[in-house]
């Protein structure tokens, strides 16, 4: 007698063992699920890639330097019927995306530490409009084994919508007759372009 109840005893506590160890069962399926959208979460980090338009890019910054025959003028005003202008836009630093290929001399890419090549470089705007683009030579030195580098890259840029005083309207003269506002126009311009980013 005393033996079935101990049977029976200890079949309820193993019973009431596994029913307790049920969760603790459950918790590594948990932890891979979490896992897993943590790495789809990483797939998506600012600073790998970026995509635009079904293209991959890496991101850089950069800096462009404006070489037209006229200023980029965001803002202007009139000061005792002189224009004037409050906030002028050739220099620019700005993170745009690029995507460049480097030759290496002699070993494979992935032996490398050093390589050269050429880059495009490019600004997206809204609905896949591209507000510049870029291109040029680009030198990359590898940190280590992995795919991380230092890459500095100088080129041509090319802004298709630059705003420009209006024509007859320069800076610090009088508007011409009859006109008494500043007007814009936007012109396409090209500039100096330099540029870094840190993937091999």
């Amino acid at each position: 007698m005393a033996m079935a109840r101990s049977g029976t005893a200890d079949s309820q506590d193993r019973s009431r063992t596994s029913t307790r160890s049920d969760p603790a069962r459950s918790e590594p399926a948990d932890e891979k699920l979490t896992t897993g959208s943590k790495d789809d979460d990483d797939d998506r980090t600012p600073g790998t890639t970026n995509d635009f338009a079904g293209l991959k890019f890496g991101v850089g910054i950069s800096f462009t330097l404006a070489n037209g025959d006229r200023d980029r003028v965001s803002d202007a005003s009139i000061v005792n019927g002189i224009v004037r202008v409050n906030d002028e836009d050739n220099g620019r630093a700005r993170i745009m995306l690029e995507s460049h290929y480097f030759f290496t001399p002699g070993n494979p890419p992935e032996q490398e530490t050093w390589g050269v090549g050429p880059f495009i470089a490019l600004q997206p705007g809204t609905k896949d409009i591209i507000e510049s683009v870029g291109i040029g030579v680009m030198v990359g030195f590898r940190r280590g084994t992995g795919d991380e580098s230092f890459n500095l890259g100088i080129g041509a840029v090319v802004d298709p919508n630059t705003r420009v005083l209006g024509d007859g309207i320069v800076a610090d003269l009088p508007l011409p007759p009859g006109e008494t506002n500043v007007r814009y126009k936007e012109e396409m311009q090209t500039g100096i372009l330099i540029i870094s980013s840190f993937s091999f």
